[in-house]
């Protein structure tokens, strides 16, 4: 009898030392202090969306994702000492320019150990 009990107790206390182990400590934390679009041309009327970002993250690594005409693309916002971040992105469009309003979207997120913690931002009406 002592010995099921004694084993009872060592599966318990292992099954407690598992679940310590797994709580999370690194959780990611990601703020969005100002996100703003604008639209610029070029010399040849190609055009392109701008997004500029400041912000601030606990996380080793921000990372930006966009889409032109519809290819992803993954830009790395820059952290300063303190993991603040002020980036300037440039969307492009290398088919056609959108005539008429249009909406962008892009997704901002922050990466800490095994977390991460993502933000969309929608751009609202936007018009050439």
């Amino acid at each position: 009898m002592k010995f099921k009990r004694m084993r009872a107790t060592y599966f318990f206390i292992c099954l407690f030392v598992v679940f310590a182990s797994c709580t999370k400590k690194d959780d990611a934390t990601l703020s969005i202090t100002t996100s703003q679009w604008y639209l610029t041309r070029d010399i040849y009327g190609d055009g392109f969306v701008n997004l500029k970002i400041l912000g601030s993250t606990n996380g080793e690594k921000v990372m930006i994702l966009t889409s032109g005409d519809g290819v992803l693309y993954w830009a790395k916002a820059d952290l300063d000492a303190e993991k603040n971040f002020n980036t300037d992105i440039t969307i492009a469009f290398f088919h056609e320019v959108p005539t008429g309003e249009f909406e962008m979207s892009s997704k901002v997120m922050a990466i800490k150990g095994n977390d991460s913690i993502m933000i969309p931002l929608n751009s609202g009406k936007l018009k050439y």
